[in-house]
């Protein structure tokens, strides 16, 4: 009798922390993707029907055992880069992430050389 509700208990537990790594998936993945159809939302965001009907897809996919980025690839291959909503930083888009301050040091350099220039020609 004590075997029994020990292996019971056992396999509940199991069972649960299952499903909560699959939830915890499912929810990360959801905030990964952008919608097709809305702009700015998130599949965990959004209620359309295309985001809800990729919801049911990407929930067959993990139940199939595809790892994150098999997932993530399929749906670059099937959207483009753009439904990423962290889309990878390389190329000219990385410069968006350096500060401002990085960024536009060669030209405020230029600027205020020009200042000083201009203001010992003058007489």
């Amino acid at each position: 009798m004590i075997k029994n509700f020990v292996l019971l208990l056992l396999g509940s537990v199991t069972l649960f922390g299952f499903q909560s790594s699959v939830e915890e998936r499912l929810y990360s993945l959801n905030r990964d993707l952008m919608c097709p159809v809305c702009d700015g939302l998130t599949l965990e965001q959004s209620q359309a029907a295309p985001a809800l009907e990729m919801k049911d897809e990407i929930k067959k996919m993990v139940i199939q055992g595809r790892t994150d980025e098999e997932i993530k690839a399929h749906f670059v291959q099937k959207f483009g880069i753009e439904i990423l909503a962290n889309p990878p930083k390389k190329g000219f888009d990385s410069l968006v992430w350096l500060p401002p301050q990085c960024r536009f040091r060669k030209f405020g350099t230029t600027r205020y050389l020009l200042n000083e220039v201009c203001h010992f020609v003058r007489f």
